[in-house]
């Protein structure tokens, strides 16, 4: 069976190129390239999590249709065979994704969001808005620690590096309108969360 190495997986987006968005941005500079060079990488990213992480519950996205198959994920020997001839076996499947960062974990519904999000916005504004709403979700939670930090299925970089580098992220007098408040206002909620689960006062509904 070959059908293992029709397998392909999309790659972590890059710190510079998301750095020299959000600079450019705070210059008040708008780089509709990069934007889309940003937004369809991680785009592209979240879809492989998303294919990821429903194989791991069962659900085999064939690699050539797209159908899906289901398998029993402790039998390791077990071979998916699509309809349309694609076969590989499940040890094999589940080799091509292993530690590549590709579970989605605690940020799986920010990345099914962006899924949804990013394919509707049109202008660079809704575009970027998009990509930073994504960003706010691993920026939480890499800096307030919810279990495993999103920020590593998505962008290059260890856990620790990824803190120090959405820390950094630039904003300024010239980013686009509304930026830097949603992400006060995102980090406000995340903080009461973090307290409540401390055993504080809990976020009122």
């Amino acid at each position: 069976m070959s059908g293992a190495g029709e397998i392909r997986w999309a790659r972590r987006v890059p710190q510079h190129k998301v750095r020299r968005l959000y600079a450019l941005d705070a210059k008040g500079i708008v780089d509709e390239e990069l934007i889309d060079d940003v937004g369809y990488a991680m785009y592209a990213r979240c879809e492989s999590i998303r294919t990821v992480t429903e194989a791991h519950a069962g659900r085999v996205a064939c690699p050539r249709c797209a159908s899906v198959m289901r398998h029993d994920w402790h039998i390791k020997d077990e071979v998916l065979t699509c309809e349309c001839g694609w076969q590989a076996a499940w040890r094999d499947y589940l080799k091509s994704y292993q530690r590549k960062q590709l579970y989605g974990g605690n940020g799986y519904p920010a990345f099914l969001a962006f899924l949804e999000t990013w394919p509707q916005a049109r202008a660079p504004r809704d575009k970027l808005f998009a990509i930073d709403r994504l960003i706010h979700a691993c920026h939480a939670s890499a800096r307030f620690g919810f279990g495993r930090t999103a920020a590593v299925n998505l962008i290059e970089g260890t856990a620790s590096e990824l803190l120090v580098f959405l820390n950094e992220l630039a904003y300024g007098d010239g980013s686009t309108p509304g930026l830097s408040q949603t992400r006060d206002e995102w980090l406000r909620t995340v903080a009461t969360l973090r307290w409540g689960r401390r055993g504080g006062a809990q976020k009122s509904t």
